[in-house]
């Protein structure tokens, strides 16, 4: 009871406060784990779940909260309660203060970088982790795995040739030197040669600095029954498609192998190849082995040609393709085939998700997941599933 005039009552203080929601209490909790005071916190950034918040508070300060408002407490519940939120706060500082201490997270790190994907597109998959999965998630390594190599799967886009536009076709094979574009011509040929619509070909080489390519190309020519012709000028490409072009399906073009730094020599080739009334079929060969910065440097120099898909060739000759895929996904470019090997026509295959995912080293995959994701591509040959180029 209240005593009079206040003598004999014991001394108190009155608290008053606002109970807020989870998210201003998250607020708090990022000020408190600020760069100013420490490193970023990737679980704070990531927003924990009310639920998740709400036991991790519950855990510190118990149920007694609940009854807390309005109320006067003495000194010594003043004394629990600084106590508490001194634990609280103690808590918060011992979360995680990097990625590196997340266990899986470093591990997805680590696997990512041995299949040589790049730092940049290791950034997006680590911020995804980190923004989808809830803490619980995070202690289970396999599910994690299984989900990123998903998210690597949505990020691969298929190119789909449609039906041809025009009779004859003319589809021409671009790329650096010593990435086998003589031999995957001679597969593409193969491929329609001896499709469901068993076209009618004519092989072309301009590789005139290169002898040896061009009687490569005829020998494969020969063994095929297609024949095969040499041209310097954009006006030996338009004779031959005058001449045969009544009874001519498609017309498959070798061209020379450059550097990609050879602005002069591919500006030249460009003059080639450019053909009056015919907008060719453009495909960008690369090695399935060349480093992301060089594939970079060839992505960007050959867009003079305006190339509409890229094959990757000697995918046999690696066992880390992230290279590929990691530009591949920053140039917002589809891959239409893979080719490995030197076998004509048997190492040559349409592109698909599910081949590249294969293809990663030690992490773990869900087939039965990823069959239903990333089914088969039709078995027309021309008609392809496509994709729309998932982003991270």
């Amino acid at each position: 009871m209240p005593k009079f005039l206040g003598l004999g009552s014991r001394p108190a203080v009155e608290v008053v406060y606002v109970v807020t929601d989870s998210s201003s209490i998250r607020d708090k909790m990022q000020e408190v784990n600020s760069p100013a005071q420490r490193s970023v916190n990737p679980v704070a950034q990531r927003k924990l779940k009310d639920d998740e918040l709400k036991n991790l508070i519950d855990s510190v300060l118990g149920k007694s909260q609940s009854n807390m408002s309005g109320s006067v407490f003495p000194q010594n519940d003043i004394n629990a309660l600084t106590k508490k939120m001194e634990e609280l706060s103690a808590a918060i500082s011992q979360l995680p203060t990097s990625q590196q201490s997340i266990p899986v997270i470093k591990k997805v790190e680590e696997l990512l970088e041995e299949n040589e994907f790049t730092a940049s597109y290791i950034k997006k998959i680590t911020h995804r982790i980190r923004s989808e999965f809830s803490l619980d998630e995070l202690n289970d390594e396999e599910h994690v795995q299984k989900k990123v190599v998903e998210w690597i799967g949505e990020t691969i886009e298929l190119y789909s040739q449609k039906e041809f536009s025009r009779r004859p076709t003319v589809l021409i094979l671009v790329g650096p030197t010593g990435v086998g574009k003589t031999t995957t011509i001679a597969k593409m040929a193969a491929k329609y040669r001896f499709g469901s619509d068993d076209l009618k070909l004519r092989m072309v080489s301009i590789d005139h600095f290169r002898i040896a390519a061009q009687e490569q190309l005829k020998i494969y020519g020969e063994h095929m029954d297609i024949p095969t012709t040499a041209a310097e000028r954009a006006q030996d490409i338009v004779d031959l498609l005058r001449h045969d072009g009544n009874h001519l399906d498609m017309m498959l073009v070798d061209t020379i192998g450059l550097s990609p730094h050879d602005y002069e020599t591919i500006g030249k080739m460009r003059a080639i190849l450019d053909i009056p009334g015919h907008k060719p079929n453009v495909f960008l060969a690369i090695s399935a082995s060349t480093k992301a910065s060089d594939l970079r440097d060839i992505f960007r120099n050959y867009e003079t040609f305006e190339y509409e898909a890229v094959i990757v060739t000697k995918f046999d000759e690696t066992n880390h393709i992230g290279n590929i895929l990691s530009v591949l996904q920053e140039k917002r470019k589809p891959v239409a085939f893979i080719s490995s090997g030197q076998v004509v026509p048997r190492d040559f295959e349409e592109a698909s998700v599910l081949r590249f995912l294969t293809k990663l080293t030690d992490f773990k995959l869900d087939m039965e997941v990823l069959e239903k994701k990333f089914p088969p591509r039709s078995k027309d040959g021309l008609e392809a599933e496509t994709k729309d180029g998932g982003t991270l």
